[in-house]
């Protein structure tokens, strides 16, 4: 299950305000959701994307735009590095990267888990779950316990409607040096209501199999995000 930046994957970016001295969150958002959204789903692999906001009001990087593709290829070709950076509805015209923080991350996807077939709009809230593993774990491991225990174990929490996307962290780009490969492994686990009930969730971890898994696992990051606006046909992998 090496990783290769090709086939169905996403664009994960999570991001801060540098300069809140000069944009604030409805300068920020009126320029993703008038300028940058808009100008990446007219591009052709590129049909969606769902803004999140992080429900810790403390987090260090609040804002999240996920972008499903059929080909993560793209990132690495000459018309993604067309994507603007400058607009006139940034401050002096920006770039952005000097008034925002943004963590971009690339993503392939390894399975799709959807046993309510509830379609596209209806997710409220995601939780996700970034995975560094240890030497104890090999790909089969984490894939394994994902597709035969946890995922299914998830959309039995009662209330829930529990719909998940598996995914494997791909190498940043020649272009990005300076940005941290991301987590190996990456789960959203998309629910109908914010109304979730976290605790039954992490009682989940409880399993015998999940706690080999957890046990060899050298970092964790779990942060969960409200559904803001989606764009496009709003899709995440959905039928």
């Amino acid at each position: 299950m090496a990783s290769q930046i090709t086939g169905p994957g996403i664009l994960y970016v999570n991001s801060k305000i540098a300069r809140a001295d000069i944009l604030d969150e409805a300068g920020y958002m009126k320029w993703y959701e008038e300028d940058h959204i808009p100008e990446i789903i007219e591009i052709d692999v590129i049909k969606s994307a769902l803004r999140w906001k992080d429900v810790d009001p403390k987090a260090d990087k609040p804002y999240l735009v996920t972008y499903p593709m059929q080909d993560i290829g793209f990132t690495q070709g000459p018309e993604f590095r067309k994507i603007a950076v400058h607009s006139k509805l940034l401050p002096g015209g920006g770039p952005i990267y000097d008034l925002a923080d943004i963590d971009v991350r690339y993503y392939g996807l390894i399975q799709v888990f959807d046993p309510t077939n509830l379609g596209a709009g209806k997710t409220k809230f995601i939780m996700t779950a970034a995975m560094e593993t240890g030497d104890g774990l090999t790909d089969e491991d984490i894939d394994d316990w994902y597709r035969k225990e946890h995922l299914n174990q998830l959309s039995h929490v009662p209330g829930t409607n529990a719909q998940s996307r598996e995914l494997k962290g791909l190498p940043p780009r020649e272009a990005d040096i300076a940005i941290e490969a991301p987590p190996t492994w990456l789960a959203i686990h998309e629910f109908d209501s914010v109304d979730v009930d976290q605790k039954k969730i992490m009682a989940l971890a409880d399993t015998e199999w999940s706690k080999k898994i957890l046990a060899n696992v050298r970092q964790m990051l779990t942060p969960s995000y409200a559904f803001v606006k989606g764009f496009g046909d709003s899709k995440f992998f959905h039928e």
